[in-house]
């Protein structure tokens, strides 16, 4: 009986002397901030435009996990040009998810600045949406009237159903950044 005790005796003593155990874990992880705009659609950065009427030229896809999403579409000439000899169009961006990346046709300029050589269209506020990855169209009207518009001495400013043979080219940029 008296070992019976005794062992009793150093079962309790040891519970009451260790320390009770905790452990504590601290998880942490880091999402990397991206912001971009791709071409969906045209993997050479290249495409054809035919000459006529309003067309859908490129497909894009905007993705940022910012607070704020700008987008700037950036035009090199204001029109297609072949030597001296440009043709004029409308630029307009669908943006069929969110309204605020939009451009209403309009008649780009070779003068510059906002609204005539680059746009820039903004979201306020983080968006899941853009952050998934939302699609925006650019889309050219090839044929506007170039009635009044500003144009280099010697250059003719033709629509596309009346202008003279040549390969005509411009030169978009997107760029897409969190501000």
């Amino acid at each position: 009986m008296k070992r019976v005790i005794l062992l009793a005796s150093a079962v309790m003593a040891v519970g009451l002397i260790a320390p009770a155990s905790a452990e504590t874990l601290n998880v942490s992880g880091v999402v990397a901030p991206y912001c971009n705009v791709n071409l969906t659609n045209v993997s050479s950065g290249t495409a054809s435009v035919a000459m006529v009427d309003t067309q859908q030229i490129a497909n894009l896809r905007l993705s940022c996990n910012g607070n704020n999403t700008r987008l700037v579409t950036t035009v090199a000439n204001g029109d297609l040009l072949s030597g001296t000899n440009r043709i004029n169009y409308g630029l307009e961006m669908r943006s069929p998810s969110d309204p605020a990346f939009a451009i209403a046709e309009h008649d780009t300029n070779p003068i510059g600045g906002e609204n005539n050589l680059f746009f820039t269209r903004q979201h306020n506020g983080y968006s899941q949406p853009i952050a998934n990855g939302i699609p925006l169209q650019l889309w050219l009207n090839v044929n506007v009237n170039d009635a009044g518009e500003a144009q280099a001495a010697g250059s003719g400013n033709f629509p596309a159903n009346a202008a003279p043979a040549g390969t005509y080219t411009e030169v978009f940029t997107f760029t897409a950044s969190s501000v």
